[in-house]
This record gives structure tokens, sequence and C-alpha cells, in this order.
């Protein structure tokens, strides 16, 4: 009997760790649907709170005055650099119709970066933090 009552009680413990873990999966996995590139490498959708640079370009990552390499350079930014968008999240289009990001710097200004996979990546980052 008591036999009987281990295993019913172990199972049932099993059962409920089970739902559990598929309850927070389910969960977390609605609210962080992390953006993909297209065929081409371009994000179209860049709805996500922390990037990171993946340009290995030993004089880094140009952030520009505006969507284009017609504008001008306002930062650079090195490998790894975690980058953040502005709270649009929105890409803006070059005359090329290439996508560019727009990102948080210093003192409340911004500039963009090409919304490539070869220069920039989701970040689990920010996620893993809060």
């Amino acid at each position: 009997m008591w036999r009987n009552i281990f295993t019913i009680s172990r199972s049932g413990s099993l059962m409920a760790i089970a739902i559990a873990t598929a309850i927070t999966t389910t969960s977390f996995a609605v609210h962080a649907v992390q953006p993909q590139p297209d065929n081409r490498g371009n994000f179209r959708n860049v709805n996500w709170d922390s990037w990171r640079v993946v340009d290995r370009d030993p004089n880094g990552l140009n952030c520009r005055q505006g969507p284009g390499t017609n504008h001008n350079i306002v930062r650079k930014f090195r490998f790894l650099t975690q980058i953040t968008p502005v709270s649009s999240r929105e890409v803006k289009l070059d005359r090329d119709r290439s996508p560019w990001v727009e990102v948080t710097i210093d003192n409340n200004q911004s500039c963009f970066v090409r919304a490539h996979s070869a220069f920039i990546l989701p970040s689990w980052d920010f996620y893993q933090s809060n």
C-alpha cells in the first residue's frame, strides 16, 4: 500500500513539474518572439529590446545620421556592443530599399545602423536580466 501511495505521489509531482514547465515555456515563447532575417539577411521586424553588433570590421559598424550610406557617420560601434532601437522600433528604408534601424546613443540622440544579419543580431541579454 505504501508503495502505491509513493508511486502515485511521485507521479503526481512529476506531472505537476511537467505542467508548470510547459506553462512557463509556452508563456515565455508567446511574449518573446525573436525577429528573424529574410532570405537576404535583412531584418524587416526589429521589435526587440536588445541587439548586438556582429560586424567584425576592425574599424567598427557605422552609425549614420539617417538611413543610408549617403548620410554622415555619427558613431562607430565595436564588435559585440549592445545597442537598443528607439521606441518606435521601425525600420527605415534607404533609397535602395534596404532596411536601417534607428538606435539610441548618448544624450538622448540616435543614429541608424543597417538592419542586416551581417551587422546586427537580436540578443537575449535584456530578457535574461529582467
